[in-house]
């Protein structure tokens, strides 16, 4: 049950119009502007999220264009840019590579300088330098791998050897035991003695 509070200010009242009809007609005014008020603020709320997500949404598309746009300029530019380049410092001659293949042979020169002593400490001094950074990771990879694998393998090996003389060992005692009890038992006398028995 909804209730109104409505107050009525009648200023005057037309003589044609009675108290009723003009009470009437002015609630009537007042509803209706209430109502006209409250969809009013309800359109402009649904109004201003669906913009709100709207801009949202193009400001996400427009930032991923001009994300990709840049990403691919800067990335052609990159790949057709060519740059200066000697082969030693006594050489006049210079050539133009692309970035890309500068770029490699630097990083490839800097795996492969020396830099490291022998523990994989870096070298304060360049006669301690003996191992590059390819050569420190190399070195201890093939360490840890073959040290493990070695290690698994004596340890098979030596498990595969005990169950082997543990098996021979048992089959010989076996063997010996079954030719010494066949010799102790005197199979022929035994089989006289049953006929014998048979017989009686």
């Amino acid at each position: 049950m909804a209730k109104f509070n409505i107050e009525v200010e009648l200023d005057y009242l037309d003589e044609e119009q009675s108290i009723d009809e003009a009470l009437r007609d002015e609630i009537a005014h007042s509803l209706k502007d209430i109502v006209t008020k409250k969809a009013t603020e309800q359109v402009l709320k649904n109004l201003s999220t669906t913009i709100n997500e709207l801009t949202e949404s193009l400001k996400e598309k427009v930032t991923n264009e001009v994300d990709s746009f840049l990403g691919n300029t800067l990335a052609d530019k990159v790949a057709n840019m060519k740059i200066p380049y000697k082969e030693n410092s006594w050489s006049k001659e210079i050539e133009y590579i692309p970035m890309s293949e500068f770029v490699g042979m630097r990083y490839e020169e800097y795996l492969n300088r020396k830099v490291f002593d022998y523990d994989g400490r870096e070298a304060r001094y360049s006669s301690d330098r003996k191992l590059s950074i390819n050569e420190y990771l190399i070195k201890n990879y093939l360490e840890k791998e073959l040290t493990g694998k070695v290690s698994k393998l004596i340890q098979d090996a030596r498990n595969s050897a005990e169950k082997t003389v543990i098996k021979t060992l048992e089959q010989n005692l076996q063997a010996q035991l079954s030719a010494d009890m066949i010799k102790r038992l005197d199979i022929p006398a035994v089989i006289k003695n049953l006929q014998a028995a048979q017989e009686k």
